[in-house]
């Protein structure tokens, strides 16, 4: 048999295991899940805290793994609906064993996921999700099941994200008192947080998209459908807009003109802030390899040194770890700030965000001057088999070569199979939209003739 390390996981994508509730990820595989990481093997108990976001199944779910954790002989502490954030961070804080959040981010309802972190607050290692796959997929589920006396139990510990909350507010150093703020919930997570957090704090804000029902989790909301938060951007009174992802672990922020300040913008406006006060570690930043050519020239102007990853946030923070950097992140508007968690934290980025925006003398117009975003576009192909290989078959791969030299250096291609679902993602950047929309078509038209 493989050893682990030469396995790669094949339930776990880039952000934990993600499916269709009921088909590409069932209450048996949390329930087998919840057997695995609740079993101590030296007789001890494990401390698993879980959290959750507003889909219908998400309570389910924790049905299930609260069930397979406590046969195992461990202790679950339910956050009942919060960021996926604040979970990381209260593992950390409380010294939890393990830390699980039940999302599928900003996928549609209808999906869900489980998103399992270690005792530090971080993803666990491949490793260690191949060990859980392989006792998912056993034929029989082979862990001693515990005596009642030696069950575990379900602790609920909704008040315990008021120390997220306090957390939060320990980087708010700033004065918003008079600002407008516009902020668009998703109905997800961060309709557990953002009341409370502003709550005592003097900013004048106004949400929406604030009603979960378990079903209109990012429907036509959020941070992937921005349509919604840049009009109410334009016909009201705000200086600043933030949309926020289903776990709220991603941000995109709208300044008072509509115009979208994505995660490569941010990344740009935080990093020169660091820099400016002289704590930018390494002098450098993280990014992946879907950032924009025109950050990547902004910084190089700027003098800040770039390390490139491969897509997901996971690879972002390895190489933050790495490298002892403390910023980095993705154009999606997932952003790291290492050296307060090792996650993407959306109400963290905004927080630093609204720090950055009073110290500029409220507004970032300015500051933005220095970074021209390249046209962009991204078009998804939805695979009819989600194993296809067709990305290596040597027609895709010379065709896809010949585009890229027709961008002579001004753009670049960037085609890959999405980790959370069946779709390849095909990016273009150039010099106008009209070279982009035309590459992004044939692209996509030789791989649908291909598979």
């Amino acid at each position: 048999m493989k050893k682990c390390s030469e396995i790669k996981p094949h339930l776990f994508g880039t952000d934990g295991i993600r499916g269709k509730y009921g088909e590409g990820l069932t209450r048996e595989m949390a329930y087998r899940l919840g057997r695995y990481i609740g079993f101590n093997q030296s007789g001890k108990r494990n401390y698993i805290v879980i959290g959750r976001d507003t889909r219908f199944s998400g309570s389910l779910l924790l049905s299930a793994l609260v069930e397979g954790i406590t046969k195992s002989g461990s202790n679950v502490y339910d956050l009942g609906v919060t960021t996926t954030p604040s979970v990381s961070y209260l593992i950390n804080k409380r010294k939890y064993t393990y830390g699980i959040m039940i999302s599928a981010s900003h996928n549609p309802y209808t999906d869900n996921g489980i998103k399992v972190f270690s005792n530090t607050g971080s993803k666990i290692s491949e490793d260690l999700e191949v060990e859980i796959e392989r006792y998912i997929e056993k034929e029989n589920d082979d862990l001693e099941i515990k005596k009642f006396s030696h069950a575990g139990k379900l602790v609920p510990s909704t008040n315990v994200k008021d120390e997220y909350i306090d957390f939060l507010k320990s980087y708010l150093n700033s004065d918003l008192e008079g600002l407008n703020l516009l902020l668009d919930l998703a109905n997800g997570s961060a309709t557990a947080i953002a009341p409370k957090l502003f709550s005592s704090l003097k900013a004048n804000v106004t949400f929406f998209n604030d009603k979960p029902d378990g079903k209109n989790i990012n429907l036509n909301a959020g941070s992937t459908h921005l349509e919604g938060i840049i009009s109410k951007m334009k016909e009201g009174h705000y200086d600043l807009g933030f949309a926020f992802d289903g776990d709220a672990d991603r941000l995109m922020c709208i300044n008072h003109n509509g115009e979208i300040i994505d995660g490569d913008k941010i990344l740009f406006i935080l990093a020169k802030a660091l820099k400016s006060q002289n704590k930018l570690s390494g002098n450098a930043i993280v990014v992946t390899k879907m950032s924009n050519i025109g950050l990547l020239k902004a910084l190089d102007e700027e003098n800040i040194k770039v390390i490139i990853t491969d897509v997901g946030d996971k690879y972002v923070q390895r190489s933050l770890k790495e490298h002892g950097y403390i910023l980095g992140g993705e154009q999606s508007g997932h952003i790291i700030q290492y050296d307060k968690l090792e996650t993407g934290d959306g109400f963290l980025t905004m927080v630093a965000l609204l720090n950055e925006y009073v110290r500029l003398g409220n507004s970032f117009d300015e500051i933005l001057k220095g970074i021209t975003i390249y046209p962009q576009l991204m078009l998804n192909y939805r695979l009819k088999n989600k194993d296809s290989n067709v990305l290596e078959k040597e027609k895709v791969i010379l065709f896809i070569k010949e585009n890229e030299n027709l961008l002579n250096g001004e753009g670049r291609i960037f085609v890959r199979k999405s980790g959370t679902e069946p779709l390849i993602r095909i990016m273009c950047e150039a010099k106008t939209l009209e070279l982009c929309e035309k590459i992004t078509k044939s692209i996509y038209q030789i791989i649908e003739s291909e598979e």
